[in-house]
């Protein structure tokens, strides 16, 4: 397999959507968030923080009843819905789509936390909105493992999913760490891509993206600091934001993978190994 190209900085100017100078409120994207559980409050919030950094104009909050208000005193730019319950699951997600109508992209998953704990039926909310808003879609945390319950592809929407190592082998059943020098594991990770029809995030110390025609690039951005909790809902915010713009799953995700590793590098020259999740939303730069 060719050397897999790398993502830099001046690639992802010319393929990020541009805004036109005459656009009103809402013209730049509308954006729902739907996450949140009674162990992870933070997650969703923020996601929604990067998803404004990187430029989308509205950001909506759906998130259950135990986390309502503080994730209404977390910002005054957040609108925020709850739904009842500690765990979102089918019965909300149906208030979910009738939000999520008038919104450019959705964003699914997180904060819901593991699938063995509260998670379970967030999976099966997940699937509903999958199955019936058909906005582009992002899907986080345990919202990935819809993927393995739905017998149809491709699906009619742009959809990006943002796993770590260990989510990506549990959604295809495969011990197999995803490598860029190991050329079979990127045959695999280009293969799963391709047969769902969806664009891929796979993140790491070199965050792989595969698109669903099958292509694979890698982006170096990023440092040890963003080992810390959050910084994955960052990445999942500011790809669900570009697709709001308008940018296609792939480009989203490329520009989505760069901008959070240079807001991390930003981040650690002030902070160091001390950078918080927060930090590196705060550093974004759309």
């Amino acid at each position: 397999m060719a050397q897999i190209p790398e993502i830099k900085g001046s690639s992802v100017k010319k393929l990020l959507r541009k805004r036109a100078d005459s656009s009103h409120k809402g013209d730049n994207g509308r954006l729902l968030i739907v996450g949140g559980s009674a162990e992870y409050h933070g997650a969703p919030i923020l996601a929604a923080k990067a998803a404004l950094r990187a430029g989308a104009d509205l950001v909506y909050l759906y998130v259950p009843a135990c986390n309502y208000d503080v994730t209404r005193a977390a910002s005054p730019d957040f609108i925020v819905q709850k739904f009842e319950g500690d765990y979102f699951g089918a019965d909300a997600a149906s208030a979910a789509i009738e939000f999520g109508k008038t919104c450019d992209a959705a964003l699914v998953g997180p904060g819901f936390g593991r699938v063995d704990s509260g998670a379970g039926e967030a999976v099966e909310g997940a699937i509903e909105m999958l199955k019936k808003l058909h906005i582009p879609t992002v899907l986080d945390s345990s919202a990935i493992f819809a993927l393995k319950r739905i017998k149809k592809f491709p699906l009619d929407q742009d959809v990006v999913i943002t796993p770590h190592q260990n989510e990506f082998t549990n959604l295809v059943d495969r011990d197999m760490k995803i490598d860029e020098d190991d050329t079979q594991s990127i045959i695999l990770l280009r293969s799963i891509a391709m047969d769902l029809h969806i664009n891929v995030v796979l993140k790491g110390a070199v965050d792989l993206i595969a698109s669903d025609e099958g292509d694979v690039v890698k982006n170096r951005t990023g440092n040890s600091g963003m080992t810390v909790g959050g910084t994955g809902d960052v990445l999942a915010g500011i790809v669900a934001s570009l697709l709001a713009q308008g940018n296609p799953g792939f480009v989203a995700a490329q520009g989505a993978a760069y901008l959070t590793g240079e807001a991390g590098d930003m981040a650690y020259k002030k902070y160091g190994l001390g950078l918080m999740a927060s930090d590196v939303a705060d550093d974004v730069r759309g």
